[in-house]
């Protein structure tokens, strides 16, 4: 039985590993303040929804507040690249030492071309190569220009036609013999050959060789052999454990999406190395592990708006054990059926979770439009307070001027009055120092 820990001492180390556990900066945010926060999270969860930003973005500004994001996008695009894009949680920017590690537990089948002829798959695979190979980075549509569209039939119950262009250049991203040298402003991936992207120091044996279309990842010289997947696994559970300070199994194989039986036994020898230690957190059932340089803060200060793909949030028990917070993402739920909104952040306020914020960017209206705010039940007196000071920051950050609160949920009154100044109604606080009102529309 390791040491005994209360869930608040447990938050409070999470939060401190994830970077949330105190004030943000005050001064200006350089890249290497970026980058530190980007080595300190290990991945960035990369996703095409643009409600209020992309959301790889919102994971800096939660914890560094109003910085130029043109020093995260300079962290993926310039050489030598701090972050590569590549399949860990989902699609995400990643550390480039972690890639080779990846790629050799990539087991997503259902992308690629895998009903393809063998023959035509190869073929088209190779054309795709050659192409690369001789030209700048190319989107799917691009590259679809350049060799023909060809269309797959499928007989499924979709019964779609697919580009089997898009779908083998899916399937080599997957292998990683090709990478993301970037994305459009339409976020479509701008494919490169993978030796072109990732710095030398990280390029693996399998990598440099390629890796022949149909064998799937770890097929060119041996790479993927049971010794190295092994090793690849200590890799990542190791990195999970330091992003996350403390957790269960389940919490560090999430995080990188490992299988649950590797992590375990990548987590035992991380113990018997003394890289890990086994500890028991009262009210948090089953078995927890912590990181051994995972300080316990005496207090947790910070204040954040969340993003719906945060790293803090990704494994929804582990955030209903450990905050009390049950979460789900309603984008795709009908809006009839949503209890809190369409894209809704959770808000932190020291340890704890303490509301619940759906908001857009108005763009075109210069505006933060926040539609609903929920408070949490335990949520303390100051709730609305700090939070409306957060939704002014969030709209400062994007440029808009205006902060429009709807009168939906038990928490938008008080926060609107606070944006006013504390006069009533709900109205919102312009940078201007004026005020306006309106209601709220759907998404």
């Amino acid at each position: 039985m390791g040491s005994a820990l209360s869930l608040s001492q447990a938050r409070r180390i999470a939060l401190s590993a994830q970077g949330l556990i105190g004030p943000r900066p005050t001064a200006p945010i350089t890249t290497r303040a970026v980058g530190r926060t980007f080595d300190r999270l290990q991945l960035v969860q990369i996703d095409s929804v643009n409600v209020l930003v992309r959301s790889h973005y919102l994971p800096f500004f939660s914890r560094l507040g109003n910085y130029d994001r043109d020093l995260l996008d300079r962290l993926a695009s310039r050489s030598p690249r701090r972050m590569v894009e590549y399949w860990a949680h989902e699609a995400s920017f990643i550390k480039p030492e972690h890639f080779e590690a990846l790629r050799l537990w990539q087991s997503r089948t259902w992308i690629g071309a895998g009903s393809l002829e063998t023959a035509v798959r190869e073929d088209l695979a190779a054309r795709i190569l050659g192409v690369l190979a001789t030209s700048r980075p190319l989107t799917s549509a691009q590259l679809t220009e350049r060799l023909g569209h060809i269309e797959e039939r499928r007989n499924d119950n979709w019964g779609w036609n697919w580009n089997a262009v898009k779908r083998v250049v899916s399937e080599l991203f997957a292998q990683g013999v090709v990478s993301s040298a970037g994305r459009t402003p339409s976020f479509e991936r701008r494919y490169a050959l993978t030796e072109a992207v990732l710095p030398v120091d990280y390029r693996g044996r399998g990598i440099a060789a390629g890796v022949r279309p149909g064998l799937g990842p770890g097929a060119a010289l041996g790479v993927g052999l049971p010794e190295d997947r092994e090793e690849a696994a200590l890799e990542l559970t190791r990195a999970a454990l330091s992003a996350h300070g403390i957790g269960t199994v389940r919490c560090f194989a999430d995080y990188f999406r490992l299988p649950i039986k590797a992590t375990e036994r990548a987590l035992a020898e991380l113990v018997r190395l003394g890289e890990a230690e086994e500890v028991d957190v009262l009210g948090w059932e089953g078995k927890q592990y912590k990181d051994p340089a995972a300080r316990v803060p005496r207090v947790a200060a910070g204040r954040a708006l969340v993003s719906p793909f945060d790293s803090l949030v990704f494994e929804r028990r582990r955030l209903e054990r450990l905050f009390g917070f049950h979460y789900r993402i309603e984008i795709y739920t009908p809006a009839h059926r949503r209890r809190y909104g369409y894209y809704v952040l959770p808000f932190l306020l020291g340890e704890t979770l303490v509301a619940r914020v759906d908001v857009k960017a108005d763009r075109a209206g210069g505006a933060l439009l926040v539609h609903a705010i929920h408070a949490e039940p335990d949520a303390p007196a100051h709730t609305a307070e700090e939070l409306a000071t957060e939704l002014r920051l969030l709209a400062d950050w994007l440029t808009l001027d205006d902060v429009r609160v709807a009168e939906s949920g038990s928490l938008a009154a008080a926060v609107a009055r606070r944006l006013n100044g504390g006069h009533g109604g709900a109205l919102s606080g312009r940078r201007d120092g004026g005020l306006s009102g309106g209601r709220v529309g759907e998404p």
